[in-house]
């Protein structure tokens, strides 16, 4: 059966993938100096950079409407939703709410929502999978069980050059925020079940950097993982990465992702997002 795989604009769909697979991207609203912004894919990355860059105060955002994933679905194909963390955003809740309404009225139509319990490069990882098994010819049932469990495994891990705007929006509880902004001591982070846990530190980003690179390697992951990677203002630094992650560790299948307008706010330019 047909398919359409459905994203909030977190998960930074490229425009290879735009190509080959029926994609919608439900975009998430940036606030910016007291201005709402669609992040609808229209901005470069460097205008993001650049509206921050001349607000005094810091960004936030505002999660889809359960209308606007309503509006996405399609009762003919197969719909498979990838949202943002359900800890970090209500997004998921959102899309859960439209998918009930839909079924409402198109009670045949099948429509699961994964709950990416990451962000940007996990958002993207799941879709690749996604993809994957859907190529392999697998039922809709199987695609999902195929997924959740690979969700389950997946490993999120970022150092962030600037930590304001997880801090100012509420998503650094138990991470010494105020320390890491004062004396330069930058957090190695992960994803925990969905929420952001503190793992290590270090002074400057190419300590923490290192830091962050050791804790992959103690992990022992298969080496046949995919390794996706996002990027904002930071793509020196991520193909360094990915350079080492592939010389020194043997990952193969590694890719850098643009950060779009989300990804960016959050991740802020300098910073490094990892999924594997």
């Amino acid at each position: 059966m047909a398919y359409r795989i459905i994203g909030d604009s977190c998960c930074d769909f490229t425009k290879t993938d735009r190509m080959k697979h029926d994609i919608v991207s439900v975009p998430m609203s940036v606030i910016i100096g007291g201005v709402e912004y669609q992040d609808d894919g229209q901005r470069t990355q460097e205008e993001w950079i650049s509206l921050m860059k001349n607000d005094e105060g810091y960004p936030k955002s505002a999660c889809p409407s359960p209308d606007a994933f309503f509006r996405a679905f399609d009762a003919e194909k197969d719909n498979f939703v990838v949202t943002l963390s359900s800890k970090l955003s209500g997004v998921y809740n959102s899309a859960m709410v439209a998918k009930e309404m839909f079924l409402e009225e198109f009670e045949n139509a099948r429509i699961h929502v994964f709950d990416s319990l990451s962000a940007a490069a996990g958002q993207h990882l799941i879709f690749d999978k996604i993809t994957e098994a859907l190529e392999q010819g697998l039922s809709f049932e199987k695609v999902v069980e195929k997924v959740e469990a690979f969700r389950d495994d997946m490993r999120t891990i970022f150092v962030l050059d600037d930590l304001e705007t997880f801090k100012k929006n509420g998503r650094l509880r138990g991470v010494k925020a105020l320390v890491a902004t004062t004396m330069n001591i930058k957090p190695v982070l992960v994803g925990d079940e969905g929420e952001v846990r503190q793992i290590d530190q270090g002074i400057g980003m190419h300590r923490a950097v290192n830091k962050m690179l050791q804790h992959i390697e103690k992990m022992g992951l298969d080496k046949n993982r995919k390794v996706r990677i996002t990027q904002c203002d930071s793509k020196e630094l991520c193909t360094r990465v990915a350079r080492i992650l592939k010389e020194r560790f043997g990952f193969e299948d590694i890719k850098i992702l643009n950060a779009g307008g989300l990804s960016t706010i959050y991740e802020n330019p300098g910073g490094i997002v990892m999924a594997l």
